[in-house]
């Protein structure tokens, strides 16, 4: 798994907008080539977003972040299984995000750490 730091990127403390979700993508698709290795020729398909020192955070934000990640994935490896992580979330889980997660065949569930764990759902993972 890679981690990236959202406070080390983007300035704002609520994040709102698609736009701001784009400035992740070039870091992003830097820590997943940083994550092959000889062993792991396509690197990771598990991802961790961390928004520690984030006070706030929009559903079309996370579902902008959704779409970037998928590409990344989709660009990177051909395995069906994708895992994102949002650890320290900066706002319970609502129907709200998990209505943008099944937009993306994708579930999500509150872990016993706080963090959210989003995957393919059955029928999307193929």
């Amino acid at each position: 798994m890679v981690t990236l730091r959202v406070n080390d990127i983007l300035t704002d403390k609520i994040l709102v907008s698609r736009e701001s979700a784009h400035l992740l993508e070039d870091p992003l698709n830097a820590m997943m080539a940083a994550a092959k290795t000889p062993g792991n020729p396509t690197g990771t398909t598990s991802m961790v977003v961390d928004f520690e020192g984030i006070e706030g955070m929009a559903p079309s934000f996370l579902d902008e972040l959704i779409s970037i990640f998928e590409s990344i994935i989709e660009s990177e490896t051909d395995s069906p299984e994708r895992r994102l992580v949002v650890a320290n979330p900066p706002t319970r889980l609502s129907l709200k995000f998990e209505a943008v997660a099944r937009g993306h065949g994708m579930s999500v569930e509150a872990r016993s750490d706080g963090s959210w764990l989003l995957t393919p759902t059955a029928h999307s993972a193929t």
